[in-house]
């Protein structure tokens, strides 16, 4: 016969949130399997298309013909003005949350995330730059992340922006335009809906906390217009960025086709769930080059050389990693002197005292 304590455990209040939290369980991990299972076969088959229609020693010709002087320094330049421009935007936005962070830390904690979440599916390791902080006090959970929410829902939005405006006006690939137009105007009405939910809706408990950290970041209309500005902005620079990269190997593509490139192929990333878009970023670069009207092997060539923006993103951001912790050493020796010479003089003036 059970005894009473373990009735009272199958049946008590926690016995009833086991079992209401074991379904939910349950779908999570039924949609990370399912999300696993299509990431590995979006990548298997572009592995496949890759082994099979690359043009190897074509496009190796292209490759040694890279200024690789002019890929590092130019691309790392460009690399570096949009972080700082993403630094700008979260400094706007945790000031509307009236968190104070000096700008330095800001700029150092965003590059090593953003550099680091390259290889993170959806780019969801850009989070780090939050747990930074907060491991040394320098922000608070809820407008940390409650300010990262924005960011990614400003982020997505511009994205498909740019790329129906490039589907609509520079790349002619949709059967029928009008595609583009439709994904626009649900766009539209996506953000428009969010932002009346934002204002309008109530929850309880942290969920509401959090929700009133993102309603302090754009509740005013001139901050949501700076930091929609700054976003648009951001992006140009990794389209620009793009752009140097591949002039870098005498591949010479106008802004537009830049941003038109850069748009599709990242939701196109964004959408494979694949960390770093390995394998269909190559895919999606080559063939919106040949579209632009580049050989196959220029082309091929030419998403081979995008990789390469990551690599030199992640050797800048264990650079950056490594002046964070330079610059966090140096503030904590500055701290210990400071306490250790104040401690002489309380107990001097403790002691004239008495």
């Amino acid at each position: 016969m059970a005894s009473p304590e373990n009735n009272r455990g199958a049946s008590g209040p926690g016995g009833a949130a086991e079992r209401a939290d074991s379904p939910a369980r349950r779908s999570g991990l039924a949609f990370r399997v399912l999300a696993g299972g299509f990431s590995l076969l979006v990548f298997a088959a572009s592995i496949w298309f890759i082994a099979r229609t690359f043009q190897w020693g074509e496009l190796a010709d292209v490759l040694r013909g890279v200024d690789v002087a002019f890929l590092v320094v130019g691309g790392g330049a460009s690399i570096v003005a949009y972080w700082g421009l993403r630094t700008l935007r979260w400094h706007v936005l945790l000031r509307r949350t009236d968190t104070s962070v000096p700008f330095l830390d800001l700029y150092l904690c965003t590059a090593v995330s953003l550099s680091f979440s390259l290889f993170t599916p959806l780019q969801s390791g850009e989070a780090v730059k939050v747990e930074l902080l907060k491991k040394y006090g320098m922000i608070e959970r809820f407008p940390g992340y409650g300010s990262f929410l924005v960011e990614r829902a400003l982020d997505m939005a511009v994205l498909v922006s740019m790329a129906c405006v490039s589907l609509l006006a520079i790349v002619d690939i949709l059967p029928n335009r009008t595609y583009a137009l439709a994904i626009l105007g649900a766009l539209v009405a996506v953000c428009s809906i969010g932002l009346v939910a934002l204002a309008k809706l109530r929850l309880t408990g942290r969920p509401q906390v959090l929700l009133e950290t993102m309603r302090q970041c754009v509740g005013d209309v001139p901050t949501l217009v700076a930091v929609t500005v700054i976003s648009c902005v951001s992006w140009a620079s990794v389209a620009f960025s793009w752009q140097v990269f591949l002039y870098s190997a005498s591949i010479h593509i106008s802004f537009a086709q830049a941003v038109a490139l850069m748009s599709i192929v990242a939701l196109i990333n964004i959408a494979s769930l694949i960390p770093g878009g390995l394998g269909v970023s190559e895919v999606g670069t080559s063939t919106m080059l040949m579209h632009f009207g580049f050989a196959t092997a220029v082309s091929q060539a030419g998403s081979l050389v995008l990789r390469c923006y990551s690599l030199v993103a992640i050797g800048l951001g264990a650079g950056h990693l490594g002046l964070w912790k330079l610059v966090r050493l140096r503030r904590d020796r500055r701290i210990r002197v400071v306490r250790a010479t104040a401690e002489p003089r309380a107990a001097d003036a403790d002691s004239t005292s008495g």
